[in-house]
């Protein structure tokens, strides 16, 4: 099956300086990995056949005396689809494998931990012209390291 939604020039990874960016980048990569019906992109979801990711509420779990961070970053997973077996099956086999996952992905200053459940995969609504429309959260917890202060 071809994905759908946004093609490969139009999947936008910002390769941002900011650590947060570079962990939802990472994350995003993985989930493009997976290689499922669409590609995963930043903000609102597609006109159709989309999966989408952003950051939801949270702050930092722990602060260190030297300023480094333990950091639980909660993504929402959204997805649309025609066929609600085929999204279903996506963000199911998103949570089952970035949870299972032994090893994960590091970069200046941060290094992913763990990736947990937030919310399982559920149908949030249907559009009228009968796409599916699911979301999940996933909790990506990355640990910021070497932080610089001007003390």
């Amino acid at each position: 099956m071809g994905k759908t939604g946004a093609s490969n020039s139009e999947v936008i990874r910002m390769n941002s300086t900011s650590i947060v960016n570079q962990v939802i980048e990472s994350v995003m990569d993985m989930i493009d990995g997976l290689n499922l019906y669409a590609n995963i992109t930043r903000g609102a979801l597609g006109i159709s056949n989309s999966l989408c990711c952003e950051i939801a509420p949270g702050t930092p779990e722990a602060v260190f005396m030297d300023k480094n961070l333990y950091y639980p970053l909660t993504l929402a997973i959204n997805g649309k689809h025609d066929n609600l077996q085929t999204l279903s099956d996506a963000l199911n086999n998103i949570m089952d494998t970035l949870t299972r996952r032994t090893a994960y992905t590091s970069g200046d200053g941060w290094q992913i931990v763990d990736i947990t459940n937030g919310n399982a995969p559920r149908v949030i609504g249907r559009e009228d012209n009968n796409s599916w429309g699911m979301a999940c959260d996933i909790v990506v917890k990355f640990y910021r390291k070497d932080v610089e202060t001007n003390v």
